[in-house]
């Protein structure tokens, strides 16, 4: 369930308003605080203000982060109605040229299933990769179906509607977890369009989806996991290729296999984009200094909030990333 072209067009001109007009304000003699301004994924955006809040007032600057998903980001980046562009997916190299950007990574986050099912706990409830699809295409549409009871003996499953709630704006969330659900590997498309029919509730951003699945009795949705901590929302256990559960570590470190890999199959890379153009070069040189600094002092932050940093050699390629675009010392 895609938001339409009006609708992107519409998130990023709320972020642009105040884009267009701040850069005069900072540049005013009486502005001791230069502000940056990105539009894009909500992923990062509990990370991103963390940073902000650390290394901000060292370095002169101040963050406005608008999180209203990857498309938005993207569109932003290209349009130039932002500083920087924050998106979970990738752009192939030949749009980034084309737009003048630079792609650069900053961190993995881990994303999961949250309920609200009274008298279940989350923690017991098992719902396979098979269960999940059934629930999110329509297939499945009472938590008391017996293809659940059949996973979950034990539990006394409430003859309750489930209501699946999505993403409305384009989400690079939305793409991780229908790659999962459909079972689709790296580098394969998911199934376009498998959600445009789920009969459940759009909502924007990943509050959206926390705070309606915590008021609405029988609902299900996907969201990055310290967001879901935040609004005291368990992540449900994963179903491993093997039929086994897997569940979500509190640490973040706990995650990782080795070299960058993850033991949760719901791990997604967040990026930023910056303009590379002259016209753009004193904003981008600021965007490129604050996330330098965060890139290279920011990684215990970074776990403190449920975000994994970035391996050794991807963030030192991130940083030459950002050194072509910092103009000072």
């Amino acid at each position: 369930m895609l938001a339409t072209d009006r609708q992107c067009r519409r998130a990023i001109l709320l972020g642009a308003a105040v884009a267009i007009a701040a850069p005069a304000l900072a540049q005013s003699p009486f502005a001791a605080v230069e502000t940056l301004h990105g539009v894009g994924a909500s992923v990062p955006h509990r990370l991103y203000s963390t940073w902000a809040d650390r290394f901000g007032p060292d370095l002169g600057l101040d963050l406005n982060y608008v999180p209203l998903g990857s498309g938005a980001g993207r569109r932003a980046a290209v349009e130039r109605q932002a500083d920087f562009g924050g998106s979970d997916t990738n752009m192939d190299a030949a749009d980034l040229a084309k737009a003048d950007l630079a792609q650069v990574p900053t961190a993995s986050a881990a994303l999961g299933f949250v309920v609200n099912l009274p008298g279940i706990a989350t923690t017991r409830l098992r719902l396979r990769r098979a269960d999940m699809l059934g629930i999110f295409t329509g297939d499945i549409r009472t938590w008391s179906d017996p293809r659940l009871r059949a996973s979950n003996p034990d539990l006394d499953l409430p003859h309750l509607a489930i209501t699946p709630i999505l993403r409305r704006e384009v989400s690079g969330s939305t793409s991780l977890a229908v790659a999962w659900l459909s079972g689709a590997g790296a580098g394969q498309e998911p199934g376009a369009g498998m959600l445009d029919r789920t009969p459940g509730l759009a909502v924007f951003g990943a509050h959206g989806v926390a705070l309606t699945v915590r008021r609405l009795r029988g609902s299900i949705g996907f969201l990055e996991a310290s967001s879901a901590r935040q609004f005291g929302l368990d992540v449900l256990d994963i179903e491993r290729a093997d039929g086994t559960f897997e569940t979500l570590a509190q640490s973040p470190e706990a995650l990782e296999r080795g070299e960058g890999s993850s033991l949760w199959p719901l791990v997604t890379r967040t990026n930023i984009l910056i303009p590379r153009d002259a016209s753009q070069r004193r904003r981008s040189s600021m965007v490129a200094r604050f996330f330098r600094t965060c890139l290279l002092e920011g990684d215990t932050l970074a776990a403190s909030v449920g975000y994994l940093p970035l391996p050794d050699p991807i963030r030192s390629d991130a940083v030459r990333k950002l050194d072509m675009l910092f103009d000072g010392p």
